[in-house]
């Protein structure tokens, strides 16, 4: 029976990390320093809480981890996995914003089929009327 076991670490893609574990440990090396498990669960908020955002704040997160990725604060798989969600999250926001200029349209072709037309102005002698000078 093999006593192998693999990293207890959940990565913010949502998979186990599949690196062996160290002896008497439940982590990897790279995850049994306490602040590479900050930074996974930090990117795993992240991507959980990306569903939820509006276009501002999906632009503000994408700039930081953009910055984050530059400055090797974060690693490059936990930053893939927040564009991921980033791309998924734009891509319904666009939805949205499409159905809801369509359903605009759609309102604003009614309405103008509705209304009646205006009335032509039969009184046009009740207008004023340019006088030659003498």
């Amino acid at each position: 029976m093999s006593k192998i076991r693999l990293c207890a670490q959940i990565l913010p893609t949502g998979s186990q990390c599949q690196q062996f574990a160290l002896r008497n440990r439940p982590w990897c090396q790279t995850h049994a320093d306490e602040t590479q498990r900050a930074r996974a669960a930090h990117a795993s908020h992240l991507v959980a809480k990306l569903p939820a955002m509006d276009m501002f704040e999906v632009a503000v997160t994408l700039l930081d981890t953009t910055f984050e990725v530059k400055h090797k604060y974060l690693p490059p798989l936990h930053a893939y996995a927040i564009f991921e969600a980033a791309l998924s999250r734009i891509d319904r926001l666009a939805e949205e914003a499409w159905v809801a200029r369509e359903q605009a349209r759609i309102a604003a072709e009614q309405m103008a089929r509705r209304q009646p037309t205006a009335p032509i102005n039969s009184n046009q002698s009740n207008r004023l009327q340019p006088s030659p000078i003498k």
